[in-house]
């Protein structure tokens, strides 16, 4: 009885390691950087989605994966991110996040 739950313990332990060491794709793309100017952080990939907040310079960003949306200056990358001091999260296009068009290379 006692080698079966501890065999059930050890079982469930590994399970949860191997979880949390995969994770999920974007999880594991984390790209910490920060907000080159005030930029906004929005419900989707586009520039008339709604608003979530504003990630300022400073702040800090944890980027997450990028995804296509609509163009800004000729460009449709936008990345999946979480403002560090507020805990927004969103999308911002990648012109404003430092560093994104060439370290963020996960797609969501």
């Amino acid at each position: 009885m006692l080698k079966s739950r501890v065999s059930r313990v050890a079982s469930v332990a590994v399970a949860a390691v191997a979880t949390l060491t995969l994770g999920t794709g974007a999880a594991n793309a984390l790209y910490v950087t920060d907000y080159t100017t005030a930029a906004n952080i929005r419900g989707a990939a586009d520039t008339g989605a709604t608003i979530n907040g504003v990630g300022y310079p400073g702040h800090g960003t944890n980027d997450w994966c990028w995804t296509p949306g609509s163009a800004v200056n000729g460009y449709y990358a936008w990345d999946s991110n979480t403002d560090r001091s507020t805990n927004v999260w969103g999308y911002t296009h990648e012109d404003y996040i430092a560093g994104a068009r060439a370290n963020q290379l996960t797609h969501c």
